[in-house]
């Protein structure tokens, strides 16, 4: 393919860091022989921290608003209608807005698992979908089997879709020679959105029971959110600011893992996890809950994975005894993590998906 005759427009809904959103400026400077643009369907939160800094120019926005950024979207399409048009996630509405302003060659990626959550959303969503998919045109892709296997449970059992894991940049996580020493106060992190359904109340509540028994463990919270002044008043509350401490949104989170010596992830819901994958590339140790994206992605470390038995906590004291048999684990899940998602294998498979359509 050409730059000069080759563009894709990446669609997706918002411009803070998230799963989906870390993924895209990685992907414009690292596949050069396409020409992208992006369309972000809510405005950009100046208050907010920002995935595209340094690529200000190539970014179209739509509102806060439904209306206006459907309005919005549909003339950035229709002038464009002959050109890619990538979508992340947006739901159906979008593709049928895609259609309407003319465009035909349309790829969709599941990054999800929850497509409602009472009855009226649930048949209102599917007729929308019905609609979105008519003409069997649209090229599939998701993030995991999982993800695939739920859009195929829940929206439509015959779609084709290629599953193309998150990829990684292998430089910026890297292990250094300092992350060997046992004599130090030992650091728990959790890293992600501070949402609803990343588990974030039995977090806390784990980490305040470890410290009972443990009190050298220190534990942290990198990441933004609409539960963060929730988490801090809980931690206030229960007057564990001394061991628990909220960091925020870190832009350089390769340094978090680095200073690290364990993450505890106990997620009720992922279509993926990258932070898993982030932690074990960076030489850390992970335990997580058990829910299906972490099984497949841990699939060849069932001891990163913690039972669902309701005691956490005695579960991860167990395994932190020995911290050196953890980091042995995570050098060896390392290995296969470096090729299995490689920004160089997801950067080909995607170049293939664009010359197919």
């Amino acid at each position: 393919m050409n730059k000069n005759n080759t563009a894709v427009n990446l669609v997706h809904l918002n411009s803070t860091p998230g799963g989906i959103e870390v993924l895209l400026p990685g992907i414009i400077r690292g596949v050069r022989e396409i020409d992208f643009r992006v369309f972000v369907i809510r405005s950009r939160n100046d208050t907010t921290p920002f995935v595209y800094d340094g690529l200000e120019e190539k970014i179209s926005y739509g509102s806060r608003n439904n209306f206006i950024a459907i309005r919005k979207l549909f003339r950035f399409a229709r002038r464009r209608r002959s050109e890619i048009f990538h979508l992340f996630n947006t739901g159906p509405l979008f593709i049928i807005i895609m259609r309407l302003a003319g465009a035909k060659r349309i790829i969709y990626s599941i990054h999800g698992t929850i497509y409602w959550h009472n009855s009226f959303e649930k048949i209102s969503r599917l007729i929308l979908w019905r609609f979105a998919m008519r003409g069997n045109d649209i090229l599939f892709t998701a993030n995991s089997e999982y993800s695939r296997d739920m859009f195929r449970s829940k929206i439509s059992g015959s779609i084709k879709c290629k599953v193309l894991y998150n990829y990684f940049d292998q430089n910026r996580y890297a292990v250094t020679s300092d992350q060997i020493a046992d004599d130090h106060v030992m650091k728990i992190i959790y890293v992600g959105r501070l949402a609803h359904g990343k588990g974030l109340d039995k977090w806390i509540d784990t980490a305040m029971k470890i410290h009972t028994v443990r009190s050298d463990i220190e534990f942290f919270i990198y990441g933004a959110g609409e539960l963060d002044l929730t988490l801090r008043k809980k931690i206030d509350d229960s007057d564990a600011t001394g061991y628990i401490q909220m960091m925020g949104y870190r832009a350089d989170m390769d340094e978090v893992y680095r200073d690290a010596d364990l993450l505890l992830f106990l997620s009720e819901y992922e279509s993926f996890g990258n932070v898993v994958v982030e932690s074990i590339l960076s030489g850390v140790p992970v335990l997580v809950s058990d829910i299906p994206a972490l099984r497949e992605v841990l699939s060849d470390f069932p001891e990163f994975i913690l039972s669902s038995s309701p005691d956490i906590p005695s579960q991860v004291l167990a395994k932190t005894v020995n911290m050196r048999v953890l980091r042995e684990k995570a050098s060896a899940a390392r290995d296969i993590f470096r090729t299995r998602y490689s920004a160089e294998r997801h950067f080909k498979s995607l170049t293939g998906f664009y010359e197919r359509i």
